[in-house]
Protein backbone atom coordinates (compact mmCIF):
# COMPACT_ATOMS: atom_id res chain seq x y z
CA UNK A 1 0.00 0.00 0.00
CA UNK A 2 1.05 3.41 -0.88
CA UNK A 3 1.20 5.89 1.96
CA UNK A 4 0.19 9.39 0.79
CA UNK A 5 1.42 12.01 3.16
CA UNK A 6 1.04 15.72 2.88
CA UNK A 7 4.57 17.08 2.73
CA UNK A 8 4.13 20.81 2.24
CA UNK A 9 6.78 22.96 3.93
CA UNK A 10 4.28 25.74 4.72
CA UNK A 11 2.91 25.14 8.15
CA UNK A 12 -0.06 26.55 9.97
CA UNK A 13 1.90 29.40 11.69
CA UNK A 14 3.30 30.66 8.36
CA UNK A 15 -0.09 30.44 6.69
CA UNK A 16 -1.69 32.38 9.57
CA UNK A 17 0.99 35.10 9.37
CA UNK A 18 0.50 35.48 5.60
CA UNK A 19 -3.29 35.78 6.02
CA UNK A 20 -2.91 38.40 8.74
CA UNK A 21 -0.44 40.36 6.59
CA UNK A 22 -2.77 40.24 3.56
CA UNK A 23 -5.69 41.36 5.73
CA UNK A 24 -3.67 44.30 7.06
CA UNK A 25 -2.67 45.35 3.53
CA UNK A 26 -6.30 45.14 2.38
CA UNK A 27 -7.48 47.24 5.36
CA UNK A 28 -4.81 49.85 4.62
CA UNK A 29 -5.83 50.00 0.95
CA UNK A 30 -9.49 50.27 1.93
CA UNK A 31 -8.78 53.13 4.34
CA UNK A 32 -6.86 55.01 1.62
CA UNK A 33 -9.78 54.65 -0.80
CA UNK A 34 -12.31 55.78 1.82
CA UNK A 35 -10.20 58.84 2.73
CA UNK A 36 -9.78 59.83 -0.93
CA UNK A 37 -13.53 59.51 -1.49
CA UNK A 38 -14.21 61.64 1.58
CA UNK A 39 -11.75 64.31 0.43
CA UNK A 40 -13.30 64.30 -3.04
CA UNK A 41 -16.78 64.74 -1.56
CA UNK A 42 -15.60 67.64 0.61
CA UNK A 43 -13.93 69.30 -2.40
CA UNK A 44 -17.16 68.96 -4.38
CA UNK A 45 -19.14 70.56 -1.55
CA UNK A 46 -16.63 73.41 -1.39
CA UNK A 47 -16.95 73.98 -5.15
CA UNK A 48 -20.72 74.13 -4.82
CA UNK A 49 -20.52 76.64 -1.96
CA UNK A 50 -18.10 78.81 -3.95
CA UNK A 51 -20.40 78.69 -6.96
CA UNK A 52 -23.36 79.73 -4.81
CA UNK A 53 -21.27 82.57 -3.34
CA UNK A 54 -20.44 83.81 -6.85
CA UNK A 55 -24.11 83.71 -7.83
CA UNK A 56 -25.14 85.54 -4.65
CA UNK A 57 -22.43 88.19 -5.16
CA UNK A 58 -23.64 88.70 -8.72
CA UNK A 59 -27.20 89.05 -7.45
CA UNK A 60 -26.10 91.56 -4.79
CA UNK A 61 -24.28 93.66 -7.38
CA UNK A 62 -27.25 93.60 -9.74
CA UNK A 63 -29.64 94.57 -6.92
CA UNK A 64 -27.28 97.38 -5.94
CA UNK A 65 -27.37 98.68 -9.50
CA UNK A 66 -31.17 98.44 -9.53
CA UNK A 67 -31.39 100.38 -6.27
CA UNK A 68 -29.05 103.02 -7.67
CA UNK A 69 -31.29 103.37 -10.69
CA UNK A 70 -34.46 103.56 -8.60
CA UNK A 71 -33.00 106.00 -6.08
CA UNK A 72 -31.58 108.39 -8.62
CA UNK A 73 -31.47 111.96 -7.34
CA UNK A 74 -33.74 113.18 -10.13
CA UNK A 75 -36.49 110.80 -8.97
CA UNK A 76 -36.03 111.05 -5.21
CA UNK A 77 -35.65 114.82 -4.92
CA UNK A 78 -39.20 115.76 -6.03
CA UNK A 79 -40.68 113.14 -3.71
CA UNK A 80 -38.74 114.44 -0.70
CA UNK A 81 -39.53 118.08 -1.54
CA UNK A 82 -43.22 117.29 -1.81
CA UNK A 83 -43.09 115.71 1.67
CA UNK A 84 -41.78 118.98 3.10
CA UNK A 85 -38.24 117.92 3.88
CA UNK A 86 -35.38 120.38 4.01
CA UNK A 87 -33.73 118.87 0.98
CA UNK A 88 -31.66 121.30 -1.01
CA UNK A 89 -29.72 120.74 -4.17
CA UNK A 90 -26.01 120.42 -3.66
CA UNK A 91 -23.96 122.97 -5.49
CA UNK A 92 -21.08 121.44 -7.42
CA UNK A 93 -19.00 124.48 -6.40
CA UNK A 94 -19.62 123.93 -2.69
CA UNK A 95 -16.53 122.97 -0.76
CA UNK A 96 -18.46 121.54 2.17
CA UNK A 97 -21.89 120.03 2.52
CA UNK A 98 -22.31 120.72 6.25
CA UNK A 99 -21.41 124.10 7.64
CA UNK A 100 -20.46 124.13 11.33
CA UNK A 101 -19.94 127.09 13.61
CA UNK A 102 -16.26 127.65 14.32
CA UNK A 103 -15.07 126.47 17.72
CA UNK A 104 -13.60 129.29 19.82
CA UNK A 105 -9.92 128.91 20.58
CA UNK A 106 -8.69 128.43 24.14
CA UNK A 107 -7.30 131.99 24.19
CA UNK A 108 -10.68 133.47 23.26
CA UNK A 109 -12.43 131.37 25.93
CA UNK A 110 -10.03 132.58 28.63
CA UNK A 111 -10.42 136.21 27.52
CA UNK A 112 -14.20 135.99 27.55
CA UNK A 113 -14.13 134.32 30.98
CA UNK A 114 -11.86 137.07 32.37
CA UNK A 115 -14.12 139.77 30.93
CA UNK A 116 -17.14 138.29 32.69
CA UNK A 117 -15.47 138.20 36.13
CA UNK A 118 -16.11 141.33 38.30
Amino acid sequence: MKNNRYRNAIGLPVLTAVLILCGAVLLAALSVVVNKNRITALAEQQRQVEQEMKLLNFEIVSLGRKVDLLLDGARVQPILQSKGTWLQKLSPDARAIIHLKPIPTAKAVVQSAEAELP
